[in-house]
């Protein structure tokens, strides 16, 4: 049976920077009432506000970066952080000659995954947040020692957690809705990491180069339409039998060892991922 916060932790997956706050007041900048939350966020959750509010209707046109810049008195590098987090949110779409039009309200709209290179997984990880609840190790099983090219009982670092849309959400730790259930696997070679999974700011790939000097080559992944199973369902909020994407991620460090691989069901209706093709 697959891990969940409800059920046995131990699955199978074969089985199936931003710019400094000027230090005047600006009348059209929203409330510093957030306390530490960033400015591009506080900028993103007011516009938020105004598409559900209506003042910025599905088919209309979102200001400008410069009437960004020039309404709430940031930077053109604020406006755009804060441009990014509603489209990511899949509430607007940017495209040239036409400008950033108003997609969907905060209540229909799907998190938004833009992939084109490895930064975007660290983009994703900053604009989200995976919570682990289960983090301890997991004897290899005869499939999954296949799967990563280890000898059978072999142990390696296991993690679940549940990642939520908290940044986008602007509703604090633990506030937004969770888009995704994660299983994580790591190379025994990492030796310790499971105490810093827990207090880590960025993506695990990022922790694992930063800290063990293990840089990541190449990462192979995999999209795969699944249902939810009960245990996944109820992790989420969400109905068993329901469609999701299944992404598996596998990171390969110089040598080509594999050093981390990444189980992700997320909920159809919670979720789409784009990708960038260039000749």
């Amino acid at each position: 049976m697959k891990g969940s916060l409800r059920s046995s932790p131990h699955p199978d997956p074969a089985s199936r920077r931003a710019t400094p706050v000027r230090r005047r007041k600006a009348a059209g900048r929203p409330p510093a009432g957030a306390g530490e939350q960033p400015l591009y966020l506080r900028i993103a959750s007011e516009l938020k506000r105004g598409i559900a509010a209506g003042r910025y209707p599905v088919g209309s046109h979102l200001p400008t970066e410069f009437e960004l810049c020039e309404q709430f008195q940031i930077s053109r590098f604020t406006a755009r952080a804060a441009v990014r987090v509603l489209a990511s949110a899949g509430l607007i779409t940017r495209r040239q000659r036409v400008g950033t039009v108003v997609v969907a309200t905060p209540d229909d709209a799907r998190y938004s995954h833009a992939m084109s290179s490895l930064r975007d997984l660290g983009q994703y990880a900053q604009d989200t947040e995976l919570r682990f609840v289960y983090v301890g190790k997991l004897a290899l099983t005869k499939a999954l020692a296949r799967e990563f090219g280890a000898a059978p009982g072999a142990e390696w670092i296991y993690a679940m957690g549940v990642r939520r849309e908290t940044a986008n959400s602007g509703k604090g730790q633990g506030g937004g809705r969770p888009i995704c259930i994660t299983r994580l696997y790591l190379n025994p070679v990492l030796k310790g990491i499971e105490q810093k999974l827990r207090h880590r700011k960025t993506a695990v790939y990022a922790l694992i180069e930063r800290e063990y000097n293990r840089s990541i080559d190449r990462v192979e992944q995999e999209l795969q339409g699944v249902v939810l199973d009960a245990d996944d369902a109820a992790n989420l909020g969400a109905k068993a039998g329901a469609p999701a994407l299944r992404i598996v991620r596998r990171y390969y460090g110089e040598q080509g060892e594999l050093l981390e691989f990444t189980d992700n069901i997320h909920p159809s209706d919670r979720f789409t991922y784009r990708m960038t093709l260039r000749k």
